[in-house]
């Protein structure tokens, strides 16, 4: 189920055994790594074996059926050919042409696909009978392949590069505004003791274009499981995500939450969606919510394998109720949900759906049209996008979207914005980047797009693969909900824990060189953090550019890695959480509480160490300004009558780690290289609780 929620695993380092370990110990681990569905591994243990015993074609074939399930298509078919040169009469692998031409399928290579999957054919005897009417139907899908990539491609692709993308999987593109929310496999997991570390997904946001972050303020995150998929309201007010568990390494089971934005732009505590929207034993995943002008109100879109489906992944969709959310658009701060309404049983959206994986749907409101990702309809290969109508109670049929959109590889997370011409999708198409160059296995990167004037013209209509009914037909509204007489309570997740004060202790928080008030001896500012970081996050380009200077290649690409990584999971990341802490304090304070903050000021070792030691104390001063003057002065009463306490400490250079460059003509080392820039910071190194 894992990459069906389309995040792909990495290709895992075997694990170290020792040199003289018997050579079918590497047969075995992969053998296991394979139980445990973990293709990534299994592929680098039978490699192993490989080198040591290239000749054993049992094994190349276990090598090859896990790249192949690793969509690792180009080692999968070096497996596979290596078989076919040493065992011509195929009688040990008799699925070999079947496995060939599903790999070069997936490749877009269809002549000799076809050709393969017909010599599979021809063996009327023997093992693969069972699968003679699955080739039957790969050619016949091949052959309507073939038809779409005939019309020549009117869309205009471009991959959003570094700043978006990563080695690891970005998919699930939500433009708001002027910012992308984005979900990204690329982050450790904590409390885990496995090397490499795992990973998993976090929302990310890219503003204006630049360069991905996480959003902070408070966005439900956590470092033990998978949080994905934003679906926000048609009034921006809440947004559906998905919280995701794994079950081993390639499946997992997701379930939808949902968070609401206060009158403060902050993310309220998290709610479980209740049954029957989330179904225990099996995945809700991918929302979308859009405006349904049959119901005159936001349904929720989504993908399940729940009962009562075609079979895999299915379309769901509910009406959501627009009262309920109404209400929870301005709460009280600080306060929780109370309860959620008994929400409508969702629908099967039958005619979009087939007996393979239909899944990452997103609803058009301006067209009132539902776009998604299919593995049963005719297709170039792989996932394809395909879009339906919708009028009243009826689907139309579903369209293949056609070459541009659709590849022979995955092609999924189709988003389009008002204008109904240009948007995003995520795909593992050629340009992705990859985590390994030669298997060039992994993963999924965002994509932009432009569609033609006239959509309706590059969009051919063609009759499903599998023999099922797909005209339109009615679906019955859905029966009005009841009265709940045992209200749902807030649920909030273990992973998603509300923060407490002492989660903030260690908090750094970063200046700029010589940063706030250049060149004074002055112990005190009347600047605000606030204003000193924002101006701080502006320089980041000058940053990446100086550090990387002299520079070319990987050196270059991993010198502007490690700023961009300071600035926006350090500099930002510091300073949203600081806003956290400021709004923890005042409903605490509120409700009659004392606290002591203790700040430490240090600097790096450009400067002669009294100069340092003032610079500390100025820092320190531009963040109790922040404090006092936080929320137009809310703290300031409690500031005054001592309630809230803020305490000082400079430490100047004088604990600033060995190895720090003081020297004034290499700004390079001195100002702009991260290390340094870590040592300019002010840290909040104990919270009180005072009686």
């Amino acid at each position: 189920m894992k990459s069906l929620f389309l995040i792909f695993g990495i290709w895992c380092a075997a694990a170290s055994m020792a040199s003289l370990q018997p050579l079918k110990a590497w047969e075995r681990a992969g053998d296991e790594a394979v139980q445990k569905k973990d293709y990534g591994a299994a592929i680098q243990y039978y490699s192993t074996f490989l080198q040591r015993d290239g000749d054993n074609l049992s094994v190349w074939w276990k090598y090859a059926d896990c790249a192949r399930l690793f969509n690792a298509f180009t080692e999968a078919e070096k497996g596979y050919n290596k078989i076919a040169k040493a065992d011509k009469s195929q009688k040990r692998f008799p699925l070999l042409d079947y496995r060939l031409g599903e790999v070069k399928k997936s490749q877009g290579d269809y002549i000799t696909a076809v050709r393969h999957f017909e010599n599979f054919l021809k063996d009327t005897s023997g093992p693969g009978l069972d699968l003679k009417e699955e080739a039957q139907r790969e050619v016949a899908a091949i052959r309507n392949a073939q038809e779409i990539a005939s019309s020549p491609a009117q869309v205009e692709i471009k991959h959003l590069g570094k700043e978006v993308n990563s080695p690891f999987s970005e998919f699930a593109p939500v433009i708001v505004g002027d910012t992308m929310f984005f979900s990204s496999y690329r982050f450790d997991k904590k409390e885990t003791r496995k090397r490499p570390k795992e990973k998993i997904t976090k929302v990310m946001i890219s503003a204006k274009g630049g360069r991905a972050r996480e959003p902070g303020r408070g966005f439900p995150t956590t470092d033990t499981a998978h949080i994905a998929h934003t679906a926000f309201s048609p009034d921006g007010h809440y947004v559906v995500f998905t919280v995701c568990k794994d079950i081993n390494a390639s499946d997992i089971r997701c379930e939808l939450w949902l968070t609401v934005i206060d009158r403060r732009n902050r993310w309220l505590p998290p709610v479980r969606l209740p049954e029957p929207v989330n179904m225990p034993g099996f995945t809700s995943t991918q929302p979308s919510i859009g405006f349904d002008e049959h119901y005159q109100g936001p349904v929720l879109w989504f993908s399940s394998d729940r009962p009562g489906g075609k079979g895999k992944l299915d379309l769901w969709y509910t009406p959501l109720d627009t009262v309920f959310f109404c209400e929870c658009n301005l709460p009280i701060p600080g306060k929780k949900i109370g309860k959620l309404p008994r929400f409508a049983k969702p629908m099967n959206a039958e005619p979009l759906n087939t007996a393979e994986n239909d899944a990452t749907p997103f609803f058009h409101s301006p067209t009132q049209k539902v776009f998604y990702s299919s593995e049963g309809w005719p297709g170039l290969g792989g996932y394809d996008i395909f879009s339906a109508g919708k009028s009243n109670d009826l689907f139309s049929e579903p369209r293949n979207a056609g070459v541009g959109l659709n590849t022979s590889y995955n092609d999924l997370y189709f988003f389009l914005k008002k204008d109904s011409k240009n948007g995003y999708l995520s795909s593992n198409r050629p340009g992705s980047y990859f985590l390994d160059e030669t298997s060039r296995a992994c993963c999924n990167d965002i994509f932009s797009f432009k569609l033609p004037k006239e959509e309706e013209k590059y969009i051919p209509q063609l009759p499903p693969i599998i023999p099922e009914d797909t005209t339109a037909f009615t679906i019955k509204s859905p029966p009005e909900p009841t009265p709940d007489p045992d209200p749902v309570p807030v649920q909030v997740p273990p992973t998603v824990k509300e923060p407490e004060v002492q989660d903030f202790v260690g908090l750094p928080l970063y200046f700029d060189n010589d940063e706030p008030d250049k060149r004074t001896r002055r112990s005190v500012t009347k600047k605000q953090y606030e204003e000193t970081v924002l101006t701080y996050l502006e320089k980041e380009e000058e940053y990446r550019n100086r550090f990387a200077t002299g520079l070319s290649g990987e050196r270059r690409d991993a010198a502007e890695i490690l700023t961009e990584d300071f600035f926006e999971n350090e500099v930002r990341r510091g300073y949203d959480r600081l806003i956290q802490l400021a709004d923890l304090l005042l409903v605490r304070l509120q409700k009659g509480e004392s606290f002591e903050v203790l700040i430490k000021g240090y600097t790096s070792p450009r400067a002669q160490t009294d100069y340092n030691l003032i610079l500390g104390k100025r820092r320190i001063s531009s963040v109790k300004n922040y404090f006092e003057f936080f929320a137009d002065g809310a703290l300031k009463p409690y500031i005054q009558s001592g309630q809230l306490k803020i305490s000082e400490t400079s430490f100047g250079e004088t604990t600033a780690r060995s190895g720090i460059s003081d020297d004034l003509r290499d700004e390079r080392n001195s100002v702009y290289h991260p290390d340094a820039a870590r040592e300019r910071r002010v840290e909040i190194v104990e919270i009180r609780e005072r009686k």
